[in-house]
């Protein structure tokens, strides 16, 4: 279905500006806009918010936060590309899209697996 590009404009300002997902549909069902429309605008932003907002985490995982070749870091924004739990090692790519974040995990998990292993003698 074709989307009105005013309707994606209005939903772009109500979101900067902070409100909920369910208020901006029910503010732009008000103004008019094709029930139709508006639902599946939401239904797709909701979506990408829900896959891009990274996961919770709290002092037992740590995020690791990959710089790209090229990238720069002045004005960069850090964000979560993997997520490692510290009690079971489990890894969750949060961008497996890149090539990097399946080389840091790749290692990431050699180097669990390497400590877990040593760590078996020690203990």
């Amino acid at each position: 279905m074709e989307i009105d590009y005013n309707l994606v404009q209005r939903a772009q300002m109500l979101l900067t500006l902070d409100h909920p997902l369910s208020q901006v549909r029910d503010i732009l069902l008000c103004e008019g806009y094709p029930q139709d429309q508006v639902v599946e605008l939401i239904d797709a932003t909701e979506e990408v918010l829900n896959y891009l907002v990274p996961p919770e985490y709290d002092e037992n995982k740590i995020g690791i936060d990959i710089l790209r070749p090229g990238e720069k870091t002045e004005g960069r924004k850090p964000g979560v590309d993997i997520l490692i739990d510290k009690h079971s090692g489990k890894l969750s790519l949060m961008t497996p899209q890149f090539q990097e974040t399946w080389k840091v995990a790749n290692e990431v998990r050699k180097a669990i697996r390497h400590q877990r292993s040593v760590g078996r003698y020690y203990h």
